[in-house]
């Protein structure tokens, strides 16, 4: 099927007018236009068309469009998706009805089925005919009741130097965020907050008594960055056996958080999944015996803290404490218990901080200002009133322009208002990020929109994010959408979460500022999306001619989306969790124009015999592009997945199917599939005709066996492979005893010797079961970039095997043994190497002078008895020769086991000396790398086995 001009871009200020126009081209160049009077129905209305597509432009380019104009452009957005509904709808008809195979070749019965074939084009061509003549009448009476098309106005002088089309991340916003726990005006107030934590009341022994301080101030002070310091300060200190920060946002899904809390801060399944009370009692039990921190962030009803979080932590009398951020002054009295010696008012930053936040996020510092930028700045910080989200968006939107001219400048002073008031507001801060919004590029501007679709606090997979970009045809292709995506960060308009090895940021998330700004956006004036917010069933957005549907959910959601009521005959886009048996509330037969199918089906425990999903409809939806599905049932993909001949994106996750995924034997003939990932991997391995598959730009997770050797020679067909994650069906049982050993050399050579001429990244996952050694054909590997090994014992042999490859640029090795002696990273080792993650029962690692040369982040995982080795004194020996090192990460398991004994033999706090020597060692770094420590119940490499990454920070 050809579309025309398929790749054209969508907005959300044009709608889908821009594609409209090769696409009603197309209609002219085929025999479709042939029916009297339609070809001059066809030209007419491509003309409207045409002239709406650019009066929309100069609307979406002006401050404040009259109210007219934007219900005109609303008019014309929503016409436009139904006029490319239309011609989609067509072409597909006519598209099935010319490829009607015939069953009996060229037989009677095969002219039977080309004639009934071609009278159904026939009438295809005769609707198509009638549709656009009403198409062309609804444009008609829709520009005559906007009674012009001449639009007057003038657009901004200030726009975007960049397309986004090759943005990258701005440098000096890294140094900005690794700065995080030096941020500008920071120390005085954290400190505050810890001395309010620290302070004991009037009456006898309350130093131990539970105690909560509560932060408060309206959007965009800085709550949120003050409670992390206070966390990140009191972690260094050591002065709790727990420390949580908890999300809580407006409409907070409180099952769902104190699951979260429960699955990933304490590694425990909640008891059950609907009894709130149960939970609430489990999570107590599990603080009852710690000094604990608890940050609630984003706290905005009382009734949210006195019937539910207020329940959550008991007070033990052991010297916890509760950190709450506010907005609302009543909130923060409520949680304090009207001691309102225990609220922290936040306030804006003085004169002298906002300059240094200001200069340093544009030029490094204000010594490297233009003098007559100098005055400018003066005057737009005045208009900023110290709020820190204001000035990092307004100087964020000044450093992303190439130049720094004077002019551009003045357009922003300008463009805050004459008034500079005397009281920061709300009204300001909204004028500060619209600003910020109005000076994006048009097609990041239409990225950014999209983000309303995810929830409050959710953190955002770029990878999701800019595939997602891509399906909807806001961008050209993935590589443009990551441009689009720096640019965002660069303009402190989302906010890093994640950042990885390489500095790049991973994932992110949207301040609530931000998000308010969005579905302001969406909802009023651009009517983009329609969003469900969690439990609450609120909708926000159009429920009238739906195009995007979103409820997302995060992991451990046991309730599905309340808003399927809506109708979805012309939805584009969805994503829902949704309960096994639930799945016949979506009538996928009428959402034919679906692009973008994001689901999470959900485990019902009380409906087992129903816990298996046929996905087989999906078939049917041939205009689909990204299908993303997580599911803790078993999933049945589509047996003719050929269908789909659009798809782009297919990754299937699923935590039920343990065995793998049997994957359509016809998935090689999806011409524009370019990323495929089936985890925990594709049963059966790569497909026969995997070298056919030249569009493939990532392929996960598939097992490498014994006689594939063909199967992997045919890899180095994929000249479009940038990323290629395998698993070695290898394993032993730990104890010296190999039991199968299924990537034997030849494997290995072919491997190699496919990847060796490929601008690909390859990733291999050597842990089906426990190895005893580090395999020797590991080291055939040479182009290997990340690599993730489970290991019984690590012998010097393997450290050197390892250490040879010139490659690998990240490992993941896990060691089940406690090692009897210092492990040791020789000089020159691991030369790629950036990011180790170890594990094992006993730290004990050693790096000699000139190992690990490019290593920029260290993750460690032991347990604080050392394994009961006595290994631990080697730990970290020599870690000031890792030149690059930035962030050491550790996590120790098992210290309340280590805290038991040391009180019943009256030793020092075990877990107190891991700290300190921890720290003694990074202490001698030059570069003071960032230290962060956690602990935890569970012990390290003591049992189960390492699970299947879900991805590498790349």
């Amino acid at each position: 099927m050809s579309t025309g001009m398929e790749h054209a871009i969508v907005s959300a200020a044009t709608g889908v007018l821009s594609p409209l126009i090769g696409k009603l081209s197309t209609l002219l160049e085929k025999e479709y236009s042939s029916l009297k009077g339609v070809r001059g129905e066809i030209v007419s209305l491509r003309e409207e068309v045409s002239s709406m597509n650019a009066m929309l432009l100069k609307l979406a380019a002006e401050d404040n469009p009259d109210v007219q104009d934007r219900v005109w452009g609303n008019q014309i957005r929503d016409l436009s998706y139904d006029i490319e509904d239309c011609i989609d709808d067509f072409m597909l008809r006519v598209d099935q009805h010319g490829n009607t195979a015939s069953p009996d070749g060229d037989g009677k019965a095969g002219v039977f089925h080309r004639c009934l074939s071609k009278m159904k084009s026939l009438g295809a061509r005769h609707d198509i005919a009638g549709k656009i003549r009403e198409l062309k009448a609804r444009a008609d009476v829709v520009s005559k009741r906007h009674e012009r098309y001449r639009f007057q106005g003038s657009s901004s002088p200030f726009t975007s130097s960049s397309s986004g089309c090759a943005v990258g991340i701005d440098p000096r916003l890294h140094a900005f965020y690794a700065k995080e726990d030096s941020l500008v005006g920071i120390q005085e107030p954290r400190d505050e907050v810890i001395r309010l934590l620290a302070s004991q009341g009037e009456e006898e022994g309350s130093v131990n008594k539970l105690k909560v301080v509560s932060i408060v101030g309206f959007g965009g002070l800085g709550k949120t960055t003050l409670a992390s310091a206070v966390h990140r300060k009191l972690g260094e200190e050591e002065q709790f056996d727990c420390r949580l920060v908890v999300p809580v946002s407006q409409s907070p899904d409180i099952m769902r958080l104190f699951q979260n809390i429960l699955l990933q801060d304490f590694n425990v399944k909640p008891c059950t999944h609907n009894d709130l009370q149960g939970i609430i009692n489990q999570l107590r039990s599990h603080l009852l015996d710690k000094r604990y921190l608890i940050i609630l962030d984003d706290l905005w009803d009382v009734s949210v803290w006195e019937n539910a979080l207020k329940c959550a932590f008991p007070d033990n009398n052991l010297g916890s404490r509760v950190v709450t951020t506010t907005r609302d002054n009543t909130v923060a009295e409520k949680c304090c218990g009207q001691q309102r010696d225990c609220i922290y008012n936040m306030k804006p930053l003085n004169e002298t901080d906002s300059k240094k936040l200001f200069f340093n996020r544009i030029f490094g510092s204000e010594n490297d200002c233009p003098n007559e930028l100098k005055s400018i700045s003066d005057e737009i910080l005045r208009k900023c009133h110290g709020l820190p989200l204001a000035i990092i968006t307004i100087a964020s939107l000044l450093a992303s322009q190439a130049s720094k001219e004077k002019d551009e400048w003045e357009h922003v002073r300008n463009s805050l208002g004459s008034k500079l008031g005397t009281d920061p507001s709300l009204e300001m801060m909204q004028q500060i990020l619209n600003l910020s919004y109005k000076n994006l590029h048009p097609h990041a501007k239409t990225c950014f929109l999209y983000l309303g679709a995810y929830p409050e606090d959710y953190v955002i997979w770029k990878d999701d994010l800019v595939r997602q970009w891509a399906a909807e045809g806001f961008v050209h292709g993935v590589e443009n959408a990551r441009g689009y995506f720096n640019q965002l960060v660069n303009r402190s308009m989302i906010q890093p979460v994640k950042i990885g090895y390489n500095d790049e940021v991973l994932s992110c998330r949207v301040h609530d500022m931000m998000l308010e700004l969005i579905i302001r956006k969406y909802s009023v004036e651009e009517n983009f999306l329609t969003a469900v917010v969690g439990n609450s069933q609120e909708v926000k957005g159009s429920i009238h001619n739906v195009r995007r549907l979103f409820h997302y959910s995060e992991v451990g959601r046991r309730q599905a989306a309340p808003a399927m009521r809506i109708d979805l005959q012309k939805v584009r886009s969805i994503a829902a969790p949704v309960i096994a048996s639930g799945i016949h509330q979506f009538r996928f037969l009428d959402m034919k124009f679906l692009r973008v199918l994001v689901l999470e089906f959900i485990y019902n425990p009380k409906e087992q015999s129903t816990q298996s999903v046929d996905l087989s409809v999906m078939c049917k939806l041939l205009l689909l592009r990204y299908i993303k599905i997580h599911s803790e049932c078993m999933l049945k993909l589509p047996p003719r997945i050929r269908m789909l001949q659009h798809l782009e994106t297919l990754e299937i996750v699923s935590r039920a199917d343990k065995a793998g995924l049997a994957i359509p034997s016809d998935v090689a003939q999806l011409p524009r599939l370019s990323y495929l990932s089936i985890l925990p991997h594709m049963l059966g391995g790569l497909p026969d005709n995997v070298g056919t598959m030249i569009q493939l730009r990532s392929l996960a997770f598939f097992i490498l066996e014994e006689n594939s050797l063909d199967i992997i020679k045919s890899l180095r067909l994929l000249t479009n492979l940038r990323e290629l994650y395998l698993i070695s069906a290898s394993g032993g049982d730990g104890d010296g005893t190999e039991i199968v050993a299924l990537a034997p050399a030849p494997e290995m050579d072919a491997l190699q010797s496919s990847v060796s001429g490929m601008d690909c990244k390859l990733y291999l996952n050597a842990w089906s079961m426990w190895l005893p050694r580090v395999p020797q054909w590991v080291g055939r590997l040479k182009n290997i970039y990340g690599l993730e090994l489970g290991v019984g014992k690590l012998c010097k042999d393997g450290v050197s095997v390892l250490a040879d490859l010139p490659a690998m640029a990240r490992l993941d090795l896990w060691i089940k043994s406690a090692p009897t002696e210092s492990i040791v990273i020789a000089g020159a080792g691991f030369p790629m190497l950036k990011h180790l993650i170890f594990t094992c029962r006993a730290l004990c690692l050693t790096f000699e002078a000139g190992a690990m040369p490019k290593l920029r982040r260290l993750d460690l995982e032991f347990n604080a008895d050392g394994g009961g080795d006595g290994c631990f004194g080697n730990a970290l020996v020599g870690v000031d020769h890792l030149a690059d090192l930035r962030v050491v990460s550790a996590k120790v398991g098992g210290f309340s086991t280590a805290l038991a004994a040391a009180a019943a033999a009256e030793e020092p706090d075990e877990r107190s000396a891991t700290m300190f020597r921890l720290r003694d060692a990074v202490d001698l770094h030059p570069k003071r790398p960032r230290l962060d420590i956690t602990y935890t119940q569970g012990k390290y490499g003591l049992s189960g086995l390492p699970g299947y990454s879900a991805g590498f920070d790349v």
